[in-house]
């Protein structure tokens, strides 16, 4: 299973791949420069949130997409017993598919477009020799055909299933390591699942059952 830094670098490695690609294909057909086209924007020094906030504000059109990923939770954030048991506990977290990079739409035929770069958080463009490449329409549609809810799915494709009557414990929360009994459950694909999504669980608080909502990474199956 790749890490997270070698799944950024995989993503990063992609967009430099269809950049040469797009290049080479421009040189062929001799595409006017001079008109609205997506440009790949790379993000330096600041948060990318803080860049595609500047740009917001100079009116240029930004995609920036997101993936649902599984992601460790963090350790401060276990209680005692958790660090302890040494499991792995893991939340639906919505990351970005190619930190550090941004779909922009410029016209470089528009002499304000250097605006843009004139912030110290935006690094240039991705380009193929002193080129800027630009991306096509279709690859932009392409991702946002993909996502649910704003959000494209991940590479997991397992489910996560919860059923009723299934037993389980509580993980993480005012009930965690409280046994209980899904009462309304959940069956959708990692890639279709909202990082909220909730289920009715009764919990065993001191031997009587208490119906509680819970989002699904605060329970596993027993």
């Amino acid at each position: 299973m790749l890490t997270t830094n070698e799944r950024d670098l995989a993503r990063c490695a992609e967009l430099a791949a269809l950049a040469t690609e797009r290049s080479a294909k421009q040189r062929n057909n001799g595409d006017d420069p001079s008109r609205r086209r997506w440009y790949i924007v790379r993000s330096v020094g600041k948060s990318d949130q803080y860049v595609l906030d500047w740009l917001k504000k100079l009116n240029i059109v930004t995609y920036y997409p997101i993936v649902l990923e599984m992601h460790a939770v963090p350790k401060k954030l276990l209680s005692a017993n958790q660090r302890r048991s040494g499991v792995v506990i893991k939340k639906p977290m919505p990351v970005p598919m190619f930190p550090r990079y941004i779909f922009t739409q410029f016209d470089m035929g528009r002499h304000d477009w250097h605006d843009a770069f004139r912030f110290v958080g935006v690094g240039g463009m991705v380009c193929e020799g002193d080129r800027p490449v630009w991306v096509p329409d279709s690859l932009i549609e392409r991702i946002k055909g993909r996502e649910h809810k704003g959000i494209v799915p991940g590479d997991t494709t397992a489910r996560v299933v919860f059923g009723v009557g299934d037993q389980v414990v509580v993980t993480n929360g005012p009930f965690a390591s409280f046994p209980g009994t899904v009462e309304i459950g959940l069956d959708v694909p990692i890639g279709e699942l909202d990082p909220n999504s909730r289920i009715k669980v009764a919990v065993s608080i001191f031997g009587r059952a208490t119906p509680v909502q819970l989002e699904v990474w605060q329970v596993d199956k027993r």
